[in-house]
């Protein structure tokens, strides 16, 4: 229990489609998140389902209230709550975010985490830049989720006896879905460029609000490690984990590409040893059939050393 398990998931389309038509399994996403054992995912391309929907596993089955944190709610991530309940005796919950327009019912991010770990603490929307030179940005608008944990961990003393103390710990999250490549590569390397520096700048402005130990992490659409939205994020300050551009995304019409990304805080001692890890299925038409074209990704971060540990 030393370490959290943190990952990032485009879901595709999850909800778009009415029950019956619906690409995912519930049970085939469970079993996803529960072998990946993590405790904290950020999702991409979740989709708003009625408050009031009825849902059940089948029709002589209870029925599941929402786990949703707030009004915006997804029946089938609910259903992947109720699964890892049932199969970790663990209370899950989420939250779903909100896009530049409050309107949106569609393309939303989402943060899902094991409550017995982590307490969210709380959210902030980013006040970022949404146009520049007439350009659109962050369509998907950027949050700030804190989160809380608390563990007890053995520490030998001076005298060289051992004693169990508390330890918390505080971390925050970015959850990201940048700019898409529809419509035009360059046009568009050229946003996430904008999107970067508008999100650098406005973490810059509130960095006494957050905890330093700042995670960003989700689908950025970033093709290359050589475009300006990366050299953004690392001048600023941040570590990209997917700096080799190892795949993260596969269909049969585009091949692979390196769009997942994990950005860490460089010089903190919590991620010495993190590094970013893709759950990439042995059979990729199965994979996307069943789950999604993208690929979890997700890496750990300590939980037993406050920022002053030395090791």
């Amino acid at each position: 229990m030393g370490f959290l398990q943190i990952a990032s998931w485009n879901i595709e389309h999850l909800s778009g489609q009415p029950r019956a038509q619906r690409k995912q399994s519930a049970y085939a996403l469970a079993d996803h998140i529960e072998m990946a054992g993590i405790d904290l995912i950020a999702l991409q391309e979740v989709y708003l389902t009625p408050s009031d929907e009825i849902v059940r596993l089948s029709e002589n089955q209870p029925e599941i209230p929402s786990r949703a944190k707030s009004e915006r709610r997804n029946s089938d991530l609910d259903i992947v709550c109720y699964l890892l309940e049932e199969h970790l005796d663990i209370k899950w919950e989420y939250t779903i975010l909100g896009n530049r327009s409050s309107g949106d019912r569609s393309q939303l991010c989402a943060v899902l985490w094991n409550t017995e770990r982590l307490t969210l603490d709380n959210i902030l929307a980013l006040d970022v830049k949404h146009n520049e030179n007439n350009l659109a940005l962050w369509d998907r608008k950027p949050h700030l989720l804190t989160f809380k944990t608390s563990i007890k961990v053995w520490r030998r003393g001076i005298d060289g006896s051992w004693s169990e103390q508390p330890e918390g710990r505080t971390i925050s999250v970015v959850p990201l879905h940048m700019k898409s490549n529809y419509g035009g590569v360059t046009v568009n390397r050229q946003i996430r460029a904008m999107e970067a520096l508008t999100l650098c700048d406005t973490l810059d402005l509130i960095r006494d609000q957050f905890d330093p130990s700042l995670i960003m992490l989700g689908d950025t659409n970033i093709l290359r490690n050589d475009e300006p939205a990366i050299e953004t994020f690392v001048s600023r300050g941040y570590i990209d984990l997917n700096n080799n551009d190892g795949a993260t995304y596969w269909s049969k019409d585009f091949n692979e590409a390196p769009f997942d990304r994990i950005f860490v805080a460089a010089n903190r001692l919590e991620f010495k040893y993190s590094r970013q890890y893709i759950l990439r299925s042995s059979d990729l038409i199965q994979h996307d059939r069943f789950l999604s074209d993208h690929y979890m990704i997700k890496m750990s971060v300590k939980d037993y050393i406050d920022d002053s540990d030395p090791r």
